[in-house]
């Protein structure tokens, strides 16, 4: 009895690494991680088809079957993440009820829960089909587990949030205002379209986030010439959010690069890099982002920078 609870940590942290897909060597961890990323991605094209009456009619069965499995399948992943996610390192010396409360609660595991809330959903509510199918594509989102360049996009995303919602805001204003001038010029020569700030809130979105589906256009000669003004003004609002992305992602990959020539160098400095060492930055590379060329690369330079003395960058 004793042996098998000494052996049930090791079985917990062997499936941890298989579904965190830590042991990348591992051949079972990519089979594994691999199946997964296909089930969702046949998941999500078997809901898409089933969307279609005539296919839905013709392989009900087989749709249905195909979903029961995935539930099946899915449910156990879940299950089993909330399990073992004690292994993580950020939960050590935590007591491993409260750290699979909060395991549950954070957005990968909600995501991982999606992914089996229609079948909890059918047990207790009467749902409209069309909703349960909506949840279903929403499976789509469980990919993020197994991409990690998903992770550099989110941390973009949280660090330009204030400016992005400022840019946003600002927007809102400027739509507001326009839909206000634009039911001042228009609203007596177009009535439908124009009758009420309401009405011409929908020319003021798609003119000032240049759009332009054409469904509603100003008659008036001063109403053209205002909308020029709004499509231009809108131009510059559209790119803002997008350059502060583009510049963030770039201040964010070089402070990756440099955390990493940091850990280089201290290595270095140490004595030569053994087998250790260099596990221990391909861990960190992969959780930087950094492609395992870029790591050898720079070891490369470092290191030849290292011996001569010199920067390998300036030659200084």
């Amino acid at each position: 009895m004793s042996d098998q609870l000494n052996e049930a940590p090791s079985l917990r942290l062997k499936i941890y690494k298989l579904l965190e897909s830590e042991t990348s060597s591992s051949i079972t961890a990519k089979i594994v991680t691999w199946f997964l990323i296909i089930l969702i991605i046949t998941n999500v094209a078997a809901t898409i088809a089933a969307s279609e009456r005539e296919y839905f009619s013709l392989y009900k069965e087989t749709f249905i079957l195909f979903e029961t499995l995935s539930l099946l399948i899915f449910s156990i992943e879940y299950l089993m993440r909330v399990w073992c996610c004690v292994e993580s390192k950020k939960y050590n010396n935590k007591p491993k009820f409260k750290s699979r409360i909060n395991y549950i609660f954070t957005p990968m595991a909600l995501i991982d829960l999606m992914a089996i809330l229609p079948f909890i959903i059918a047990l207790f509510f009467a749902i409209d089909l069309r909703a349960l199918r909506l949840i279903r594509v929403l499976r789509l989102l469980k990919i993020t587990h197994y991409f990690k360049g998903f992770d550099i996009f989110a941390t973009v995303i949280i660090k330009e949030s204030k400016s992005i919602m400022a840019a946003m805001i600002v927007m809102f204003f400027l739509i507001i205002i326009a839909a206000s001038i634009m039911q001042f010029i228009e609203g007596k020569a177009q009535p439908e379209q124009f009758g009420s700030i309401m009405q011409s809130f929908w020319w003021a979105v798609v003119t000032m986030t240049t759009v332009g589906y054409g469904d509603v256009i100003p008659i008036t000669t001063t109403g053209k010439v205002i909308s020029t003004f709004i499509m231009l003004i809108g131009v510059g609002l559209v790119a803002l959010p997008a350059g502060m992305l583009a510049g963030r992602f770039g201040e964010e990959l070089r402070q990756r690069k440099e955390s990493l020539d940091s850990q280089i160098k201290k290595v270095l400095a140490e004595g030569p890099i053994d087998t250790e060492d260099y596990e221990a930055l391909e861990k960190l590379a992969d959780k930087l982002e950094i492609d395992p060329e870029d790591l050898q690369r720079t070891i490369a330079q470092l290191k030849q920078g290292h011996h001569s003395g010199k920067c390998p960058y300036c030659g200084k």
